[in-house]
């Protein structure tokens, strides 16, 4: 039997993500970049000039940067790089399941570390649940 209200301690960004994308896809980004702007130094997004939707985020965690992008067709593109110097110089172009299984333990890592993140996390692991 599953929980209706996960812990933080049990649940983990991961986890939700996959959900999430099975659930909602179009709505994935949209949610992300909303916990993400507030407490992930350096995260950057890319919004659409007249829909203000989501285009692109880029977010550097764990020594990467991730990034996921709507294509044309509504699919998404994921990726993860690797930068020297503000230089990418590795894409490595990642499914999309196995993206956000790596990208979600590397943000879950990034937001249980300060208290902002914490709270961050129990916020949209919360908005996520309903």
């Amino acid at each position: 039997m599953t929980d209706p209200n996960p812990s933080l301690e049990n649940t983990t960004v991961a986890a939700i993500l996959a959900q999430r994308s099975r659930e909602d896809s179009s709505e994935l980004l949209e949610d992300l970049v909303a916990t993400l702007v507030e407490t992930v130094p350096g995260a950057q997004v890319q919004r659409a000039l007249i829909t203000r939707h989501v285009k692109r985020v880029r977010v550097p965690l764990a020594g990467y940067v991730y990034q996921l992008k709507r294509g044309s067709n509504g699919a998404f593109e994921a990726s993860r790089l690797q930068e020297v110097r503000g230089v990418v110089v590795r894409t490595v172009p990642m499914e999309i399941d196995a993206f956000l299984a790596e990208f979600g333990l590397a943000l879950d890592e990034e937001l249980r570390r300060t208290e902002q993140g914490r709270q961050a996390l129990r916020a949209w692991m919360d908005s996520s649940s309903k």
